[in-house]
């Protein structure tokens, strides 16, 4: 296989994917040589809403960085299981309307259709005076580790 005649075949949403894709490669590996921050773990727990890299994918699946329930996770182990959540309501039984989730604005759909175990290192976690947070509120400035109440997560349950 000859890998410029391969990419000469891509239309030019392929293009652009593949070049998204490239280009958040090429950033991880600069960000691990820099300052090994990739390398560093999150603590998290079943509830919490962390944004999470879910890379380039095909067809339905999720893309790039989306906001999930952390449904699962151990502190040994380095994959959780995530829910994904959305803006966008429908009429799907694979969606289910959770409500406002305090601390974090704008997704209150969740996505069951989607579930997926991701590696810790696919969460992503902003530093902020010496602590990581999953979330920074755009409007307020505020950084905040947001999670779903006992009566969202039992929805999702």
């Amino acid at each position: 296989m000859n890998i410029n005649d391969e990419l000469n075949k891509l239309n030019d949403n392929q293009r652009q994917e593949l070049e998204k894709w490239f280009a958040e490669q090429i950033y991880k590996l600069n960000k691990v040589s820099k300052n090994k921050q990739l390398n560093y773990v999150p603590y998290v727990t079943r509830k919490q809403v962390v944004w999470v890299d879910f890379g380039v994918n095909i067809g339905q699946e999720l893309n790039h960085s989306h906001p999930a329930v952390l449904l699962y996770s151990r502190p040994n182990v380095g994959t959780v299981l995530v829910a994904p959540l959305t803006s966008k309501a429908n009429e799907s039984d694979v969606i289910i309307d959770i409500g406002k989730i305090e601390n974090f604005e704008g997704f209150s759909y969740c996505k069951i259709d989607q579930l997926r175990a991701v590696s810790k290192l696919r969460i992503q976690t902003k530093k902020y005076e010496g602590k990581y947070y999953n979330n920074l509120n755009l409007k307020t400035g505020v950084y905040s580790n947001p999670e779903v109440s006992t009566v969202q997560i039992n929805l999702i349950d």
